[in-house]
């Protein structure tokens, strides 16, 4: 495995890193939120206070409309054999076993949190076996039983708000298999979370999660509607927060402020369900949430390559197409993908068959950076419904160690220099010394489309400044490209000498071979279509990468590289990629 890349810390493992320390205000924060946590845990473990409920049990819960969002019917007829998968990893949920699974010792914590947020209803649900509905019953009931009291692990926020959402969802599906007195342990388990939740929910809340959050809110409040004007004043503030929020989350340009497609998707799902329990309830959305879902949309559609799947920047996967399509449909936009996405800075160029899809903006903000990759000025690209040019990504679930290294500017198709990343990811997962003053021009000529790219994420360590500039011809057959390393304000690089790797990673089902003696690569995709890569200011070349595009599998692959050394002066690299006939 040769995909070097960088963090300034050195961290070690098999990417090689830079070096830098951190600054001393991290740690003193971190101890600080280590006591907050701390004291957090401390108060949350204290018994909680019942929600009075008064003394009805609702046949169905109002005014939230039932699930339908299709389940999974392989995943619900596994569900009824024992045995459950997720995030790559599957274990038994037999509920006679000493080690009960809602807190197993040998499942990992997505595993975990997957569990006991019961999205997995809707897969027993659509199985096409009664028996589903048995089991379902079986599970809540024992769920409610062994783990009523709060506990990191199945009680953390968002699993609390998925669980409470699913379990509203599915309230009149579950009555068809459940005993006389299912309903009323039921709504007394479901009322006690919905009070956790609010408790827990007063502040710190930011990016999806807050969005699913003030959504599970929303959910809950308009299902104990009946309960009086105290609970009526509590939808209204949940909405009107959920809809302050989204207003500034959701950008102008709209894309959400973690610039994550994988987010993106989501945010839009969550919004959907939100509007559908308004109107179940006779209640309009708000101007806001209307809004957001229409931005959303055809962003969604911008982060689309040519086989449906999402384009992989900022943690994102390839996803579920069929998802992707059924929420797209759902939104009710039918507006068409842009070519630009001007506040948060993605680009998107697309002739022929062709698709390039850029990153030309700043990393995401303090606070929205927790899962933020330095990957700026990266590209993507897909001829028709194949991919070709592809960042590494990473999937839900995958190792620890693979989900940091993913982050690495080295794991993206843009320039390295010195084994750096262009923005310092910290022990903590936030972004430090960010790649600032991230530029882009655009411009079109008779069909061809130019991008003239640079950021500075490289001046403070070598004063140099890198620019990218992306030419696409009118038919997609032609992307050509210029690589320039730079001081700023044309004066010479600070740290001279310094050696760059411009890295394009391939997807895995691409086959490359070097030829023309070395001086090109030629790649050939599944269809039989062939592209070739030639360059002239650096030396070419093929190294070992990986692709974590795809939900739990790791596959090996190539990536192209040019490596060269930077002098005082600078050093430009221009690349072509052009399409083979025949």
């Amino acid at each position: 495995m040769t995909l070097v890349a960088s963090d300034r810390r050195r961290p070690g493992g098999p990417l090689t890193a830079g070096s830098r320390p951190i600054r001393s205000s991290a740690a003193l924060e971190a101890g600080v939120t280590d006591r907050l946590a701390q004291w957090g845990r401390s108060l949350l473990a204290a018994p909680l206070q019942l929600l009075t409920l008064g003394h009805r049990t609702p046949g169905s819960f109002f005014a939230v409309a039932p699930d339908s969002w299709p389940g999974d019917a392989v995943a619900g007829q596994r569900l009824l054999s024992g045995s459950y998968a997720a995030h790559g990893e599957t274990g038994s949920i037999l509920l006679g076993d000493q080690d009960p699974p809602w807190q197993r010792a040998d499942a990992g914590p997505l595993w975990i949190a997957a569990l006991n947020g019961f999205a997995w209803l809707r897969d027993l649900r659509d199985c096409g076996d009664p028996a589903g509905a048995v089991l379902a019953v079986h599970m809540i009931d024992d769920w409610m039983a062994r783990e009523g009291r709060f506990s990191t692990a199945t009680w953390p926020r968002d699993v609390l708000a998925s669980r409470i959402v699913e379990w509203i969802r599915h309230y009149d599906w579950l009555s068809t298999a459940a005993d006389p007195g299912f309903a009323g342990r039921f709504v007394q388990s479901l009322g006690r979370q919905r009070v956790h939740l609010k408790r827990v929910s007063r502040a710190g809340l930011a990016g999806h999660e807050a969005v699913a959050v003030l959504k599970a809110m929303i959910f809950a409040d308009l299902a104990f509607l009946r309960e009086g004007k105290g609970v009526e004043k509590s939808v209204d503030q949940a909405v009107s927060r959920l809809s302050r929020f989204v207003k500034r989350y959701v950008l102008h340009d709209g894309i959400v402020a973690e610039r994550a497609p994988h987010f993106q998707l989501e945010v839009l799902r969550h919004l959907i369900d939100v509007r559908a329990a308004l109107l179940s309830a006779e209640r309009r959305p708000t101007a806001e949430i209307v809004a957001a879902i229409d931005r959303l949309a055809p962003m969604l559609r911008f982060f689309r390559h040519g086989d449906g799947g999402l384009a992989l920047f900022n943690g994102a996967w390839e996803g579920d197409r069929a998802l992707i399509d059924l929420v797209l449909a759902r939104s009710g936009s039918g507006e068409a993908a842009p070519a630009m996405a001007l506040a948060s800075g993605f680009q998107r160029l697309a002739a022929g068959t062709s698709l390039v899809i850029a990153d030309a903006g700043s990393p995401p903000g303090r606070g929205m950076d927790a899962q933020a990759h330095a990957g700026t000025l990266s590209f993507e690209m897909s001829a028709a419904h194949e991919r070709l040019i592809v960042n590494c990504g990473v999937y839900p679930g995958a190792p620890r160690e693979w989900r940091h290294f993913m982050r690495f500017t080295a794991a993206h198709s843009t320039a390295v220099i010195d084994d750096t990343n262009s923005s310092e990811i910290t022990d903590h997962g936030a972004l430090e010394y960010r790649a600032g003053n991230v530029l882009v021009d655009r411009a079109e000529d008779q069909g061809a489309q130019w991008l003239d790219m640079c950021h500075d994420g490289y001046r403070s360590l070598f004063g140099i400044i890198h620019r990218r500039r992306l030419w696409l011809s009118p038919d997609g057959g032609d992307l050509r490209g210029e690589e320039m390393f730079t001081g700023p304000e044309g004066r010479p690089v600070t740290v001279p000498d310094k050696r760059f790797i411009v890295r394009f990673h391939l997807h895995p089902a691409v086959k490359a071979t070097l030829a023309q003696s070395g001086q090109a690569v030629l790649m050939r995709l599944p269809s039989g279509r062939g592209w070739k890569l030639r360059a002239s200011g650096a030396g070419i070349g093929l190294a070992e990468s990986i692709y974590l595009g795809e939900e739990g599998r790791q596959r090996r692959t190539e990536q192209i590289v040019l490596v060269g050394q930077i002098p005082a002066e600078g050093a430009a690299v221009k690349w072509a990629l052009t399409r083979l006939e025949g």
